[in-house]
This record gives structure tokens, sequence and C-alpha cells, in this order.
């Protein structure tokens, strides 16, 4: 299962599993939601839920994560469709950064979870290798009709 994790092995985190595409679909709207398994362990706080993804919004966030370790931008934003999970990193151009992040356990209408991590530019890129593994395994599929 191809997943991304923000935070270290030995300390608090958020961790997204996608396992796989929401619908057999071809066409842009419905072939790129995913199904996601979000894990967190953020102080007293320790929990898990399903949430639904889309492709583009995981290719979005993982060319500002890029960014943001080449030091091209000091700042990266996840935000879902469903809003479900949201994740805003803010960097201070020494390698230190803050996640400040909201998960919902239903979409955009559930219970509310909002908490904070820490890391540093060392654990970009094993984030960066999970956001590839994503992408590479749920390309996102067609374009918008719009």
């Amino acid at each position: 299962m191809a997943s991304f994790r923000i935070g270290g092995d030995d300390s608090e985190y958020l961790s997204v599993k996608v396992a796989g595409r929401s619908h057999a679909a071809q066409d842009y709207w419905d072939g790129n939601w995913l199904n996601a398994d979000i894990e967190i362990d953020a102080g007293a706080f320790r929990g898990r839920y399903g949430a639904y993804l889309r492709a583009e919004e995981l290719l979005s966030f993982r060319d500002a994560i890029a960014r943001l370790y080449s030091f091209d931008s000091k700042g990266a934003r996840f935000e879902t469709m469903e809003r479900q999970l949201s994740i805003n990193i803010a960097g201070d151009s020494l390698g230190h950064f803050t996640a400040e992040c909201q998960a919902i356990d239903q979409a955009g209408i559930g219970n509310r979870l909002s908490f904070s991590l820490s890391f540093d530019q060392t654990e970009i890129p094993a984030m960066l290798k999970g956001l590839d593994a994503i992408v590479r395994e749920y390309p996102v599929i067609g374009k918008p009709d719009i």
C-alpha cells in the first residue's frame, strides 16, 4: 500500500496510506477518487479513519513538498475536496518545519482534530519517496471537462 508520513519513526506523526481507487471509472471525476487510511499519533491522541482523497490533490502536494525541500518555497499546503484532511506546512528557512493539520472523520461534517507536527528537512526525502510511490501507482486519469 503506497503511503507517506509526516513525522519521524520515533515521534508524533500523520500517515496517509492509499488503498486503491474508489471507482473503476476511467474518467477524470470518478476515476481519481482514492480510498485512504489516515493514521494520527499527536500528543495524547491516537487514531485512524478512512478518507476519500483525489489523485490530483496528492500530485499537487508532492510538487509543493519538492519545492519546500529545495527551498524554492517556505510552505506547502494540502487541502482535500471533501475537507477530511488539511495540512499547512511552514518553514523557517533554516530547515525546520511545522505542519498544522486538521483531520475530519466524515466528509466535511464530522468530528475534528487539530494538531501540529514538527519536523526538519532531513525527513522530507522520505515524504517525497512515499508521495512519488502514490503518484506512480495512482496517476491522475483524464482531465476536467471545464
